[in-house]
């Protein structure tokens, strides 16, 4: 699963964050943050990973991770 935010005001327009998680095989969650810049093509580079042991681990790191970029003006591309 992914969630993509975009900047779409000022000088850092056409910069995306996806946050990527899931469950690895051996039960664990996952959750990858990928930056970038949109030219064309969906290209960004792995900036952090985290591995959690719990969903609640999962919900409150995305929580944090989600509000630092609405704070810098991203939005989320499909709402």
């Amino acid at each position: 699963m992914a969630i993509r935010l975009e900047n779409r005001t000022g000088r850092r327009f056409g910069r995306f964050v996806s946050y990527e998680y899931g469950e690895d095989l051996f039960g664990y969650l996952y959750l990858e943050k990928i930056k970038g810049k949109e030219k064309g093509m969906e290209k960004g580079k792995v900036v952090d990973k985290w591995i959690l042991k719990d969903l609640a681990s999962l919900v409150k790191t995305l929580d944090l991770e989600i509000y630092r970029r609405e704070v810098e003006n991203y939005e989320n591309q499909y709402a």
